[in-house]
């Protein structure tokens, strides 16, 4: 008898798993199946969005300069139309009909140093003590 419950506790899973189709786990869910298809539609038209932003500054020989396609632009040198006037780590300066315009290369990002009061407060020492 008990040969036959262990049996039957066995057999029970199995059923129900005959029952459900095997899931794929290497499928995406349904839910960003569905977005991902959403997402592709307007590049499967051949509708490509303008990608003007500046994604990359690099520091060589002293000097910074933008990468744009490939292609290294100093201060000086213009990037569809806008002469570049300053480049640092966090934005590049360029200047378009008269007028400077500041392009963030990562948006929402601002670099400061912490408030002095805080470093205080969270016993962040300025050197290292020798022990």
């Amino acid at each position: 008898m008990r040969a036959a419950f262990i049996a039957l506790l066995f057999a029970a899973p199995l059923a129900q798993a005959a029952d459900e189709p095997t899931r794929d786990p290497t499928a995406w869910p349904p839910a960003l199946r569905s977005a991902m298809a959403a997402s592709a539609a307007p590049a499967a038209s051949g509708i490509e969005p303008a990608d003007n932003a500046i994604r990359q500054v690099v520091f060589a020989g002293g000097r910074a300069y933008v990468v744009q396609r490939g292609r290294r632009y100093g201060v000086g040198e213009q990037i569809e139309g806008a002469r570049i006037e300053r480049i640092t780590e966090q934005a590049v300066w360029l200047r378009e009909a008269g007028q400077v315009r500041r392009e963030p290369l990562y948006g929402g990002v601002e670099k400061r140093p912490p408030p002095q009061a805080a470093m205080a407060a969270s016993g962040v020492k300025k050197s290292k003590e020798k022990p």
